[in-house]
């Protein structure tokens, strides 16, 4: 996550930590990012021997900085390795800590970048917080560690210890730590009792059997993660047999509080799941683009070529206006799709406008009824529907009504499709396409309008189009749903609320 925004942020292509082994001989990648179009590299570079590229290695150790834009320029050795991912420019700064050096921060480039101050002072800070931190995080885990291995027990360590007979389970020694979340330990009371009020039977972890071997022989310290409902918090347990004061056998466990460490992993778990929706966002654009498009682009090349074919002055006027009208169309549904992460945002804008409800409908019906024109397929519009005149952003209806359309006309092969609206307790306007398709699963109604659903991954499109006008028609203050029987067809309808046009 950290390198990735670091990538982003100055404009590398790779952008990788490399560290010196203990042996003191080899040294290896530990972190790649790769900007999207770049193969990564670092199962192959996470062991290389010093000697290798020791002219690189010999100017990092002194703390140079290399910053060139000649790659070839360079050893022969980490020439080839940078051509691999296409590099053609690459600065590297030193790690060190305290004067000593533990290994490099690489920015590479595969294109020709020309350095300058700015740059270079900009990745040296960079360079130097790395340090820093990876220090921090080495000293860090080595503390970690050695806390891991403690083996007497302190009545003033700031974890949860306790000692129990190892045939009873009976406590026999709790420190305060202990005591205090747990509360004071009664007379012969049984430990499994203490950890969770109200079980009748031993703990499910219970790490008694792992602690000797069939010799009553000591086995190890096993580690282990466990939640306590008690408490309502997370601990990593340390177990161990150990000879108790009388000489009987016993059991020590000493058991620390991860419940920040679990949170702040779950929040991680939660930004990973972010960002890998984000990619597939960005991966869904171009495929979804013509899913979205296709309808007003049909119309212009369907009408374009009609007004070619007629000289009727009449005609040839309501061919250019639906031209005209959908390369408007055409060039909103572009910017609507390109601008997704405003929709989720709730950044989108609506133009208001006066908006002729049946009119409005007509003009949608007549470009689908050219685009369906070999299809068996009646496509209408209800001429009950009543005559009413709302102030709406008129694309983003029509934007959703295609949707609805286009969708309907893949799944329906006879039959009819009818666009109707209807006035709600004077208070909204109900848009409904109905077809006689094949109709919806059960099962899979409450997921129609999450992202990237097809019913049928043979039918073309990205799966994104109703998850777009689930955002539009909530932007727009309305609802959205469908009303569906398998094999018999299905009603998608949105509301849109009621303000009479001026």
């Amino acid at each position: 996550m950290a390198l990735a925004e670091i990538g982003r942020y100055t404009g590398v292509d790779c952008l990788a930590t490399w560290e010196n082994h203990l042996d003191g001989v080899t040294y290896g990648c530990t972190n790649e990012w790769c900007n999207d179009g770049i193969e990564p590299a670092i199962d192959y570079l996470r062991s290389m021997t010093i000697e290798a590229g020791k002219p690189w290695f010999d100017m990092l150790e002194e703390n140079h900085i290399i910053c060139t834009s000649d790659i070839y320029s360079l050893d022969p050795f980490i020439t080839q390795m940078l051509e691999v991912q296409g590099v053609k420019a690459i600065a590297v700064f030193p790690l060190s800590q305290l004067g000593v050096h533990f290994g490099f921060l690489s920015f590479n480039f595969c294109w020709n970048k020309q350095w300058d101050e700015k740059d270079v002072e900009l990745m040296s800070q960079i360079s130097q917080i790395v340090s820093t931190a990876t220090k921090r995080w080495q000293v860090e885990t080595s503390l970690q560690q050695s806390q891991r291995t403690m083996q007497k027990v302190l009545d003033n360590i700031n974890a949860n210890i306790f000692v129990s007979d190892y045939d009873t389970l009976k406590v026999i020694f709790a420190n305060k730590p202990f005591r205090k979340e747990a509360g004071e330990v009664p007379a012969n009371a049984e430990c499994w009792r203490m950890l969770n009020a109200g079980l009748e039977n031993g703990c499910k972890h219970c790490p008694k059997p792992k602690l000797l071997d069939a010799n009553r022989k000591f086995t190890g310290v096993h580690f282990w993660e466990d939640y306590n409902p008690v408490t309502k918090r997370w601990y990593t347990i340390q177990s161990m047999a150990i000879k108790w004061l009388d000489g009987r056998w016993a059991i020590m466990e000493l058991a620390t509080d991860i419940t920040t460490r679990k949170q702040v992993e779950l929040e991680l778990i939660q930004a990973k799941e972010k960002a890998e929706e984000s990619d597939r966002l960005k991966s869904a654009f171009l495929a979804n683009m013509s899913h979205e498009i296709r309808t007003p682009l049909n119309a212009i090349v369907g009408f374009s070529s009609l007004l070619a074919e007629t000289d009727e002055a009449e005609l040839r006027h309501v061919y250019m206006s639906l031209v005209q009208e959908n390369n408007e169309l055409l060039l909103n549904l572009i910017s609507d799709i390109l601008d997704i992460s405003k929709i989720e945002a709730g950044m989108i804008d609506l133009v208001m406008g006066r908006v002729d409800v049946p009119q409005l409908c007509r003009e949608v019906i007549a470009t689908f009824s050219h685009k369906k024109r070999d299809s068996a397929v009646e496509l209408r519009f209800d001429e009950n529907s009543p005559q009413i005149v709302i102030d709406a952003d008129k694309n983003r209806i029509v934007q959703v009504l295609s949707n609805f359309l286009t969708n309907a006309l893949k799944f329906t092969t006879k039959g009819s499709i009818t666009l109707s609206y209807l006035l709600e307790d004077e208070s909204q306007v109900r848009f409904c396409v109905t077809d006689t398709g094949k109709g919806i699963p059960d099962e899979q109604k409450h997921e129609i309008f999450n992202r990237f659903v097809k019913l049928d991954s043979f039918v073309q499109g990205a799966g994104l189009g109703l998850s777009i006008c689930q955002s539009l028609v909530n932007r727009m203050g309305g609802k959205i749903g469908v009303e569906s029987r398998e094999g018999e067809g299905s009603c998608f309808w949105f509301t849109h609320p009621y303000v009479p046009g001026a």
